[in-house]
């Protein structure tokens, strides 16, 4: 029997939203907003960080909210 890996890769994930304009579409679709300006995010990720046992693979600020 083969044994199963539990660990997945987000480097697709990650590759994707690094671009401001993926992640405010990402940002609209999850909150049900309309931003338009992909600047106004500012791109907060830190590499091999954990927080409050979730990993921190993807974040960014947005309005002064933290989004993990």
């Amino acid at each position: 029997m083969a044994k199963e890996h539990s660990n997945y890769k987000d480097t697709v994930f990650r590759m994707v939203f690094k671009d401001k304009e993926n992640l405010l579409s990402l940002y609209n679709a999850v909150n049900g907003t309309d931003y338009k300006n992909p600047e106004e995010l500012e791109i907060t990720t830190l590499e091999n960080a954990i927080y409050m046992n979730m990993k921190n693979d993807l974040s960014c600020v947005m309005n002064f909210f933290l989004n993990l």
